[in-house]
């Protein structure tokens, strides 16, 4: 057979064929993108939402175990009517115990108050007009805080109570044993559960089966000369020393730049009666409002009549319980579109609602407890 001039035919494929090809493998692989994208974004935003979450949980324990403490004065109980007699030399105006719970209202949250975002605000000192509260004689110590959120003091002892077995005048002293909860430098409650006096260990000597308390010295701010302790004590009726101890809950910027993330921020009790430096508690916090649950009665026979913000707690040894409402932003995540709503103080924020999102597209969430205050409400 002849093949000769015979056009033979060669295997592949044609130009429109591999051309089509190429558009369909194009179409799923910007489909499979598309899917992976997706995927990604939302494992980041529930990520971010974890994230906020645990942040939350984090900052209503630190909260709520302050809270459930305040006030506790040991075998003294709560205040009430009483006094505390204060033997400190020229103490800080803010180094007030007696209160066992203090809060400062910032100016325009009140509940159902739109408040605006904190991711550009910058610090503002506590001095200011900012934050007010409407009993007397509370003073909020000086340092830097975001603006639109509330602050918070609790006063409480803490640690091991230590024996007191004996209280010297001449020179002023306090002989106890088992102090291992106390240290020089600390501000002590003495109490015979009757009376109670506040000192300042300017030493402490040792001897073989007990120590004593030294309340004159160099310490600062020290004890008044010549004080005369109320607390009464001896080795058949003896009382009991156990350290104070103080926090100040706010909402505040890592190194006081506006450019930072708010975080919720706690300052201690000082040696010298003043807070310590910032430590900055949980990322992610933007703001804290507080209401407090004040008991129209007395302590858990009244129960609460009302929760009011602090500028309209006349009197804080009533408050038998606080209600926290707590705003958490996303630290690093920030969606593409404004599609979020959220609650807050009473006000729900959404992109299409009356009150709009803030522009940084951050995610937010709002979250509410309520913590009762065992040692107001059961009259300890």
């Amino acid at each position: 057979m002849n093949l000769q001039g015979t056009q033979l035919r060669t295997n592949g494929y044609s130009l429109v064929e591999v051309l089509i090809s190429m558009t369909l493998g194009l179409i799923l692989l910007l489909g499979a993108l598309q899917i992976f994208v997706r995927a990604s974004v939302t494992h980041a935003e529930m990520a971010a939402r974890q994230r906020m979450l645990e942040g939350a949980r984090l900052a209503i324990s630190f909260l709520g175990d302050e809270l459930m403490m305040a006030g506790y004065l040991g075998c003294f109980g709560a205040l009430g009517d009483r006094q505390i007699n204060n033997n400190l030399d020229a103490a800080p105006a803010s180094f007030q115990p007696w209160f066992g719970l203090q809060g400062w209202e910032s100016t325009g949250t009140a509940f159902k108050d739109a408040i605006p975002s904190a991711t550009t605000l910058s610090l503002v000192g506590t001095t200011s007009s900012e934050w007010n509260t409407s009993e007397q004689g509370h003073v909020l110590p000086r340092f830097g805080a975001l603006p639109n959120s509330d602050i918070l003091r609790t006063w409480s002892v803490e640690g091991a109570a230590s024996t007191v077995v004996g209280v010297d005048h001449s020179p002023s002293s306090i002989r106890l044993i088992n102090a291992l909860d106390i240290s020089r430098n600390d501000f002590v409650l003495v109490s015979d559960c009757a009376s109670a006096d506040i000192v300042q260990t300017c030493a402490i000597a040792l001897q073989p089966s007990s120590a004593v308390l030294v309340m004159s010295g160099t310490c600062m701010p020290g004890n008044r000369a010549n004080i005369r302790l109320l607390t009464h004590a001896s080795a058949a009726d003896p009382a009991e020393a156990m350290r104070i101890k103080s926090n100040i809950f706010y909402v505040s910027k890592r190194g006081a730049d506006a450019k930072n993330p708010p975080a919720l921020f706690r300052r201690s009790l000082g040696s010298d009666g003043l807070p310590e430096a910032a430590e900055e508690l949980v990322e992610g916090v933007e703001s804290m409002q507080l209401l407090y649950g004040v008991a129209q009665g007395n302590g858990v026979v009244g129960g609460v009549h009302a929760y009011l913000p602090a500028d309209q707690v006349s009197d804080f040894s009533n408050v038998v319980s606080v209600r926290l409402n707590l705003l958490m932003r996303s630290v690093d995540y920030a969606q593409t579109d404004p599609s979020q709503k959220y609650e807050f103080n009473g006000v729900v924020y959404s992109a299409t609602g009356k009150v709009e999102l803030s522009e940084d597209r951050r995610l937010r969430h709002g979250f509410v407890a309520t913590y009762y205050l065992r040692n107001h409400g059961l009259g300890l």
